[in-house]
């Protein structure tokens, strides 16, 4: 994926390093084969991990909140969807939040919920919607547009890492397919979001 160049040098600096060495604590699976692919990743580890949620990350819990940051990309090609599972596997789905859920021990005084490692299926993350080719056809940039603005309201199942990876891999006018990124607020902030997006992708004229 090619980030751009708009990006400025401070959020390079900030950019979060991300381990791309095996863990044992994500399953890169495919449902369509029972959970489990052998080429795309192992098994969760039975020993998981924790740590609290912050202050912050608890209000975001709260019923009355459904706060998502969502951010599309423009893409110069159609989306390879093989290589995005691929890079997605490799990056972004092996940091801490990005493979741990929030669990709440509502048997223990005063508890807090607090992050724990998860196995991570692709196919709960990499979102290929049915959209209607007519609507796509006559006005792809509102078609875009409104399926990007229902992605705001739209609950996210909390039984899995908080976030998805939306393929629209139709033309606009601004772009050959686009890929819309949606987590939840209680991840982290925008910023965040955005320098570890850069850290898991590089520039097209630097492919290595």
């Amino acid at each position: 994926m090619d980030p751009g160049a708009g990006a400025s040098a401070t959020l390079r600096k900030r950019a979060l390093s991300i381990d791309t060495a095996p863990a044992a604590a994500i399953e890169f699976g495919s449902k369509a084969a029972g959970g489990r692919a052998d080429d795309e990743g192992v098994g969760a580890d039975s020993v998981a991990e924790e740590e609290p949620v912050s202050p912050t990350g608890r209000l975001f819990r709260e019923p009355h909140f459904r706060c998502h940051i969502v951010a599309v990309f423009g893409l110069a090609a159609p989306v390879d969807l093989p290589a995005l599972r691929a890079g997605v596997a490799a990056t972004l789905a092996r940091h801490p939040r990005f493979c741990s859920v929030q669990v709440l021990n509502e048997f223990e005084k005063d508890a807090r919920p607090k992050w724990v490692r998860t196995a991570v299926n692709l196919d709960d993350h990499i979102i290929v919607p049915e959209l209607d080719p007519a609507a796509t056809s006559a006005d792809p940039g509102k078609a875009l547009e409104d399926y990007v603005s229902s992605l705001s309201t739209r609950p996210m199942d909390h039984s899995v890492p908080l976030w998805e990876v939306h393929v629209l891999d139709f033309p606009t006018a601004e772009a050959a397919a686009a890929l819309a990124l949606r987590v939840h607020h209680s991840v982290g902030d925008g910023v965040s979001m955005l320098s570890l997006f850069m850290a898991c992708t590089r520039s097209a004229a630097d492919p290595g």
